[in-house]
């Protein structure tokens, strides 16, 4: 994650305000996940703005499927299969790669480490369910984060509705431009885009999503 004074790859530290976005609209902080480094800037990658969205008009690779996902994937099955110990052991896999590979950029201004991270492994058995549930889906959060996946797994596991109200409910406290004042999620409809009305006259044994 790009942040205020920290080196930003090969672009510089970041100064805040207006750097690459306006951080009063978008926050203080920035993908650094997908995006390419000033030296590839102008070989067909687009603009910092194209590749930040995944704008199809950029050469910015996006990765649909990674390891990480089909592991996390099979942790999600041993849980709901009753192994959850195994579930423990793929979870694992995930941590050590992140414990051995972490690289942690220096802060211009001290001189230190931008951050201190802890990572560490589960070494006690699970033997519940529901904590082994939470932890592997708690885990999806931290890796995929910034990566798009996010709203996916909370409507793919039937609990977008409750998350996605809580996080409306704080927002609106923080949002200056009253963009939030009206938002809301409603369970059973916005989980799914509305299929477009020329493809239902095309075929029409397709039926409109809930709601709309």
């Amino acid at each position: 994650m790009g942040r205020r004074g920290v080196p930003y790859l090969d672009w510089g530290v970041d100064p805040g305000a207006n750097w690459v976005e306006n951080q009063s609209f978008g926050g203080p902080y920035i993908n650094i996940k997908n995006m390419f480094t000033q030296a590839e800037e102008g070989a067909g990658f687009g603009g910092i703005i194209s590749a930040y969205y995944y704008v199809g008009n950029s050469a910015v690779n996006y990765n649909i499927i990674r390891y990480a996902d089909v592991l996390l994937w099979a942790a999600e099955a041993e849980v709901e299969a009753g192994s959850v110990d195994q579930a423990r052991t793929y979870v694992n896999m995930i941590r050590s790669r992140t414990m051995n590979g972490c690289t942690v950029p220096i802060d211009n201004s001290s001189g230190a480490p931008s951050a201190h991270y802890t990572m560490s492994l589960y070494n006690a058995p699970w033997t519940s369910q529901s904590y082994a549930r939470n932890a592997v889906r708690f885990e999806r959060r931290l890796e995929f984060a910034m990566e798009g996946h996010r709203f996916f797994d909370l409507v793919r596991w039937g609990i977008a509705g409750p998350y996605l109200n809580a996080f409306l409910q704080v927002e609106k406290t923080r949002d200056v431009g009253s963009v939030l004042s009206t938002a809301q999620f409603t369970t059973g409809r916005n989980e799914y885009y509305p299929i477009p009305q020329q493809e239902i006259i095309l075929d029409p044994k397709l039926v409109q999503n809930p709601g709309y």
